[in-house]
């Protein structure tokens, strides 16, 4: 799916150390929260990632043949996944966020959180 010579266990690894830089002020007590948070957002961040590139290759919609007579179009299963981890990764998000101080969700890296960076 991506056209990198990155595999996507490094991407994953790439994309939860930047996370980790932006958490890393977190009160030690929530760590493991975070630790955890930060794992799930950095898998569904590069899966996102590489459903974006299919969709844009396949497209968000794919034909169907039910037996002789039935056919038509409908939504690609992609699409469906895309649009359920884009979900997860915002409730995920949310949830890190809430979780920082309230003096660090001001500062700019944290802005940065939602626009992602390129980890490829």
């Amino acid at each position: 799916m991506a056209k990198t010579d990155d595999s996507r266990e490094a991407r994953v690894r790439r994309e939860r150390n930047r996370l980790k830089s932006i958490f890393k002020n977190i009160d030690p007590n929530k760590k493991k929260t975070i630790e955890s948070l930060i794992d799930q957002a950095a898998f569904i961040r590069v899966s996102l990632q590489d459903l974006e590139e299919e969709l844009n290759v396949n497209g968000w919609t794919e034909t169907y043949q039910n037996g002789e007579n039935q056919c038509g179009v409908k939504k690609a299963a992609a699409a469906d996944v895309y649009n359920s981890l884009s979900k997860q990764e915002l409730a995920v998000l949310k949830v890190l966020v809430d979780l920082t101080p309230a003096v660090e969700r001001k500062e700019s890296k944290l802005a940065a959180l939602m626009g992602g960076s390129q980890i490829r």
